[in-house]
């Protein structure tokens, strides 16, 4: 099969990591896969934060679970009256009142992709971040993107500060890597054809 097919069926999120470090090597050959993602009139908006310093990782892995905290206690009031967000906060609570890492997952690599918000910013980061997911398959490492933390990460300017985050940009996306416990034998099941293609 074509390796870039390859890389893109085979490719999974993964959230279980061994305690193995990439190597920097490694790592420069990931963003370098992200470098060159396509963007709007090729303008590459996107500047990468590469955290390996586990430590930090885990403390804006509590720092998320404990935004979620103040915001599950103010939303179950309201979950009462919507039984939409009284699931929302059911499954928050899953992931903040745990002592497991739900959020990144004890990976021993978050990226930041940052931006300067823009029209077709989050689409141009969203590629990158895809490139390297991509590429990271290709090398044998995990990835996953994270949801959560950008919507909560943006909004505290002292701690965007901290992490070298530039005040004219915001998160776009976080990517956790590391090298997988095991990677899916099989993919998860596909849409039909049918369903999913409009042949014109």
């Amino acid at each position: 099969m074509n390796k870039v097919i390859d890389a893109i069926k085979s490719r999974r999120s993964i959230r279980k990591y061994t305690g193995k470090r990439i190597p920097k090597k490694v790592v420069s050959l990931i963003i370098e896969a992200g470098r060159y993602a396509p963007s709007s009139h090729n303008s590459q908006p996107w500047r990468f934060i590469v955290i390996s310093n586990k430590e930090l990782i885990k403390s804006l892995s509590e720092y998320i679970k404990a935004w979620f905290k103040r915001r599950i206690i103010l939303g179950s009031l309201i979950g009462f009256f919507n039984h939409k967000i009284k699931k929302e906060i059911e499954a928050a609570k899953k992931r903040a009142y745990t002592d497991e890492d739900y959020f990144f997952y004890n990976a021993p690599l978050l990226v930041l992709i940052c931006a300067k918000p823009g029209r077709f910013a989050l689409v141009d980061c969203a590629l990158a971040g895809e490139n390297m997911m991509l590429a990271a398959r290709s090398l044998g490492i995990g990835s996953c993107w994270i949801g959560f933390a950008d919507m909560v990460i943006n909004k505290n300017k002292r701690l965007m500060k901290k992490l070298g985050v530039s005040s004219d940009c915001k998160i776009m996306g976080h990517l956790i890597f590391g090298y997988p416990e095991k990677f899916p034998v099989s993919a998860m099941e596909r849409k039909e054809e049918a369903k999913v293609i409009r042949w014109v």
